[in-house]
């Protein structure tokens, strides 16, 4: 995961934890990854100590710096900063990870007031070295499993160890303990749900939007070639058909697989919609998503996609724009529909065409249908962190 900037999968669920806990009291003290300078972020109330290296914006090139704000692998060893050699997926090994330990050490040493420990998989390093700072340092954890992951054998103890193990859906804690019945049971595992930070969303006003062009913002992950080619088929087919499109249609691209769409925009002529570039800053990105009439997970069958939910969607709940999905069956189409929203398969150029005709009349007859109220009251982030503080409350000692 990625931390400021970005606020990568995993990064924005931890960030709005940590930036919740301030107003109630708490000191949050936050182990990231890697360090970017040159590109405004978000004013954290809280320290973070950077375990990874420090990059400077200014000296990378767009590509490049998308791709590490991302967490994504960098294509090539192209320069080193700190007497760090950086190899191709920009970790160094993994050095992060031992330099995460001293980092965790170092802090726990200093400071005895710190009363739990917070970790988040996959990967599981963290978790086994949470485990290992619980156990020589007397303090309760809070595993936090975002995504599926495939457990381990020397790593079903962290999940037996009595800490607690968070997980941010039903359905993925159900799938758990159908995978590992007569390992796993009810009581093993919470539920604390992703959420939107009501502070970070705007609604836009009619008047705001009034006399712009349609924007349709696909947030592009796990979508393979043949995916992600019926997609740009169909969006090509729809342009195609829509004479003089270019004057009241646009596009915009979130999510990891925006490294792969330029290639699909040239091949099918799609350069001249595209409104925004790469976007490498999370209130970028939350301020792009807050101008579109429709917000599309364009999502593919890679592995673990049925539990696989964009922590982005949360945020676009808190926006009342339109939801959408172009995706196969699963967790973030169950999400979509419960939330008023629209899907079709990614997996049928038909379909696609008739999703994307069907999202213009709708928008032209002022008819597009916005998330829902309850879905809004649903996915705050206040009730996530009500679930969180009860999590909490349990493992904590007694004043």
């Amino acid at each position: 995961m990625n931390f400021p900037p970005m606020m990568t999968e995993g990064s924005s669920r931890a960030f709005k934890f940590a930036s919740s806990f301030p107003a109630l009291g708490w000191e949050p003290i936050v182990i990231a990854y890697h360090e970017v300078s040159g590109i405004e972020a978000e004013r954290l109330p809280f320290r973070v100590h950077y375990a990874g290296h420090t990059y400077s914006a200014k000296e990378m090139d767009p590509e490049q710096l998308f791709r590490l704000v991302h967490g994504l692998p960098l294509k090539k060893l192209f320069f080193k900063k700190e007497g760090f050699p950086q190899s191709k997926n920009g970790i160094g090994e993994n050095s992060w990870e031992r330099k995460a330990a001293t980092l965790a050490e170092q802090l726990l040493q200093e400071d005895s007031d710190i009363e739990m420990i917070y970790a988040q998989a996959p990967p599981f390093a963290p978790h086994r070295l949470a485990l290992e700072l619980s156990a020589k340092y007397h303090i309760p954890v809070m595993f936090d499993c975002t995504t599926s992951f495939v457990v381990e054998k020397q790593d079903m103890g962290i999940l037996h160890s009595g800490h607690c193990v968070a997980m941010p859906s039903r359905v993925m804690k159900e799938f758990f303990l159908r995978k590992y019945r007569g390992r796993l049971f009810h009581e093993d595992i919470s539920i604390v749900r992703n959420g939107y930070d009501p502070e970070c969303c705007h609604v836009m006003s009619p008047q705001e939007q009034a006399g712009v062009p349609i924007l349709c913002v696909f947030h592009i992950e796990r979508a393979e070639g043949k995916e992600l080619k019926n997609f740009f088929s169909g969006l090509s087919a729809f342009v195609k058909s829509q004479e003089g499109a270019k004057g009241f249609f646009s596009i915009a691209f979130t999510g990891p697989g925006y490294e792969k769409v330029r290639r699909y925009l040239k091949k099918y002529r799609l350069e001249d919609f595209v409104e925004a570039g790469p976007v490498c800053s999370h209130g970028d990105e939350l301020e792009l998503c807050m101008r579109a009439d429709l917000y599309c997970v364009v999502l593919g069958k890679a592995d673990g996609y049925e539990l696989f939910v964009p922590e982005r969607l949360y945020d676009i709940m808190g926006m009342k724009t339109s939801l959408g999905g172009l995706l196969p069956d699963g967790l973030a189409k169950k999400v979509i529909h419960e939330a008023g929203g629209r899907t079709a398969s990614i997996e049928r150029v038909e379909s696609i065409v008739d999703f994307l005709q069907d999202t213009f009349s709708l928008w032209l007859s002022g008819q597009l249908p916005t998330v829902s109220d309850t879905a809004v009251g649903d996915y705050c982030f206040r009730s996530s962190m009500k679930d969180f503080l009860g999590e909490m409350a349990t493992r904590l000692p007694m004043a």
